[in-house]
């Protein structure tokens, strides 16, 4: 299943993206999002004009139990392994599960690209394929409908990323500024 998902924000392209690559970015999103529980850098790497990284996401659960069985965050934990193109303006990523069952049956990638819209606001986009993969065959029916509950979700914790991150965005603004 094919997402796409557009946020603005009110200052230019360059600092929108040094505000993404911010240290700490990762504590302000954790201390301010509903959707996230946790959020830890793993790993950067600079070479040139890329920047490799790695980020381990744990999500509030978006159910809260299947049956009698109940979902705790660190299932649905991820990692999200990206690289940034700095003259392309584009992170390509790789959503991967950290619970084997889940990475065994999500598979979720895309890019993210950041356009100037030329009057100090910038446009990101988040563009990317969500599959539910693997089912036995008397499941598979239920993968689309797992796509897009998954979807949803996702596109839930996208936007209020995009809120938590504009904000971040201000702030770094006005200290800069102070």
């Amino acid at each position: 299943m094919h997402f796409e998902l557009k946020h603005t924000f009110d200052a230019p392209v360059a600092e929108v993206l040094d505000a993404m690559f911010d240290p700490q970015l990762a504590e302000f999103l954790k201390q301010h999002m509903k959707l996230i529980k946790d959020v830890k850098p793993i790993e950067r790497v600079e070479e040139g004009g890329t920047v490799k990284r790695r980020v381990r996401y744990v999500p509030v659960p978006f159910i809260q139990s299947v049956g009698p069985k109940k979902i705790s965050p660190e299932l649905l934990a991820f990692v999200e392994e990206s690289t940034f193109d700095r003259q392309a303006k584009r992170i390509t990523f790789k959503n991967v599960g950290e619970h084997e069952r889940v990475r065994k049956h999500l598979e979720n990638g895309g890019t993210i690209t950041f356009r100037d819209l030329g009057n100090g606001q910038t446009e990101r986009v988040v563009a990317g394929e969500l599959k539910v993969t693997n089912l036995p065959f008397l499941l598979k029916p239920l993968g689309g409908i797992a796509e897009r509950i998954i979807r949803s979700n996702a596109e839930n914790l996208l936007n209020e990323e995009a809120k938590v991150f504009g904000e971040f965005v201000k702030q770094r603004k006005a200290a800069a500024t102070a």
